[in-house]
């Protein structure tokens, strides 16, 4: 892989991961409605944690943000103050202006303070399902499971007919590894929505999650059927067919995964997202125009946000990016460092800068970048996956084959990991450990062609005849040439039958590789070739290929 195709596979890969995943012992959630409770009654179902009265709200420095949106901050948090100030405050009306600012306050990322104003909401109107759905959905983000599980069953005692918070719910047990009670939530969704390609979904990975791999991928296929611009299935059929031992549809599903998982249709997310042209609600609307490959809409989309709030570091970041795809490496430089030096802590950058670097020869101060950005995300495989390039390029070998065997164990659908740590490791010396790890690789990606031919090649021509096994090399050739043929595979059938004596043989598919070549207007190539097969004719195998090719 070329480090100007690394450039574009990392950013590739950024536009597309998503993830999520806790205890069980709490049973399910009666999700019987109840009647309205009145106004500035006890909260429904409250735990201890919650029983107090919320703390007082209390604005955060504001000066990061537009003056616009300061000023939109501010004239609700006064009205807040005048309504609570006249003596209504258990009225609906101040806990609606509570759930509003929350709401502004959630779209600017001040989830704290939002979080507060919420649960005031919440405590003045119980009956108002908004307000707990909105926590629910706050606390998901933030990694706290069990307040998500709460207010999303919360919000569903109060209205169990809400398709998006049944999902939810479902996802969230799964995060805690509460699998029977995803089930039940994602059958009530599908209850409600039989062709929710979200529902689908979950009920498919929780399938999957115990260890039912038919069927997960009878659900999983009803999703893809449902929505099938939902990638990220994929990624769950492949480890689905891998249970079941149907390698073919592991790969064919691996080289399709990507994307976002589907998600339920969602009313009151869709009015969050539209409550006020926020830094966030730009980068939603511009990064959903990079996923379509509409870079120069991205790029305005982006510019405006920047227009309206010029010091967030995530605007200018996902700028950057878009000017990357588009092919202005020194726009998106500019951009990168910009959001660098508002936030040094926003790994993405430093990996936009670092494939930047690493794409202009700039390996030292490239290598530097990735290291940063391990830094600060240790599981960072696409930068660890730079890393590795920039290791490789410095002529550090070892710590790059290293760097590559944390990308696989992170993230083992990348195929070009598996090519790349093997090719580390037979600049290195190591046949033995590329053989392996090419076996492993190959049995994950049964049909990528050039796993398998890398793994032939070590068969046939290590120099550690320890290493070479002529009698699978060539068991592996015969099974590629079921299937469509290349030039190279000519060449390495060629190497695998002098492993196993069978010189003349040998000579034949090298003849047929170098005319293919001169066929392709590759008479370089075929040049090359007559060498092996000078020896090929005298009886001795080839052993020169990898003094060669490793470069």
């Amino acid at each position: 892989m070329n480090r100007t195709t690394l450039t574009r596979t990392l950013w590739g890969m950024m536009l597309v991961f998503c993830l999520a995943c806790g205890s069980a012992t709490d049973p399910a959630p009666d999700m019987t409605p109840t009647s309205p409770d009145v106004r500035g009654a006890a909260l429904p179902n409250v735990p201890d944690r919650f029983a107090e009265p919320p703390p007082p709200l209390v604005l955060p420095d504001l000066i990061q943000l537009s003056e616009s949106l300061q000023a939109q901050i501010r004239t609700q948090h006064a009205r807040v103050l005048e309504l609570s100030e006249d003596g209504d405050g258990v009225s609906g009306v101040v806990g609606e202006a509570y759930g509003e600012l929350g709401m502004i306050l959630m779209a600017t990322d001040l989830d704290a303070v939002a979080t507060d104003a919420f649960l005031h909401a919440h405590s003045l109107v119980p009956s108002e399902m908004r307000w707990p759905y909105y926590l629910a959905q706050l606390f998901r983000e933030n990694g706290d499971t069990p307040s998500a599980i709460e207010f999303y069953e919360r919000a569903l005692r109060l209205d169990p007919t809400y398709l998006a918070a049944q999902v939810w719910l479902g996802e969230v047990y799964l995060d805690a590894s509460r699998p029977e009670d995803a089930e039940a939530a994602f059958e009530r969704a599908l209850g409600l929505n039989a062709s929710s390609a979200a529902a689908l979904s979950g009920m498919g990975r929780t399938a999957l999650a115990v260890g039912d791999a038919e069927r997960a991928v009878e659900y999983l296929e009803q999703a893809l059927a449902v929505g099938p611009t939902a990638w990220n299935l994929h990624y769950s059929l492949a480890a689905a067919y891998r249970t079941l031992g149907d390698l073919e549809k592991v790969e064919s599903h691996l080289q399709q995964r990507g994307g976002d998982p589907p998600r339920p249709q969602d009313p009151l997310m869709d009015a969050y997202d539209g409550l006020l042209q926020s830094a966030r609600a730009y980068e939603n609307r511009g990064t959903q125009a990079m996923g379509e490959e509409r870079y120069e809409e991205a790029a305005v989309i982006f510019r405006e946000g920047l227009a309206e709030t010029p010091d967030d570091a995530g605007l200018h970041h996902w700028l950057g990016a878009t000017l990357m795809m588009a092919g202005d490496a020194r726009g998106a430089g500019e951009q990168f460092t910009e959001a660098l030096r508002l936030d040094p802590e926003y790994a993405d950058s430093h990996l936009g800068l670092g494939a930047l670097l690493l794409d202009g020869g700039r390996y030292p101060e490239a290598l530097e970048q990735f290291e940063t950005a391990v830094a600060i995300r240790p599981n960072y495989f696409q930068a660890r996956l730079g890393l590795a390039d920039a290791l490789r390029a410095t002529g550090q070998l070892e710590g790059a084959a290293q760097e590559l065997d944390r990308v696989i164990d992170l993230d083992p659908s990348f195929v070009d990991a598996w090519m790349a740590r093997a090719m580390a490791q037979i600049q290195l010396g190591q046949f033995r450990e590329a053989r392996d790890g090419l076996r492993q690789g190959v049995l994950i990606h049964a049909d990528h062609p050039g796993l398998s031919d890398l793994l032939v090649r070590i068969l046939a021509a290590a120099p550690d005849a320890t290493v070479r096994d002529g009698v699978e090399a060539v068991s592996i050739m015969q099974e590629r040439f079921k299937g469509p043929v290349s030039l190279e595979m000519y060449e390495t059938m060629a190497m695998a039958m002098a492993e196993v004596g069978q010189y003349e043989e040998a000579a034949n598919w090298q003849r047929q590789a170098m005319s293919l070549a001169e066929q392709n207007g590759r008479p370089d190539v075929a040049t090359l070739m007559a060498e092996a097969l000078a020896l090929y004719e005298q009886g001795q195998p080839a052993r020169a290929f990898f003094s060669q090719n490793t470069q």
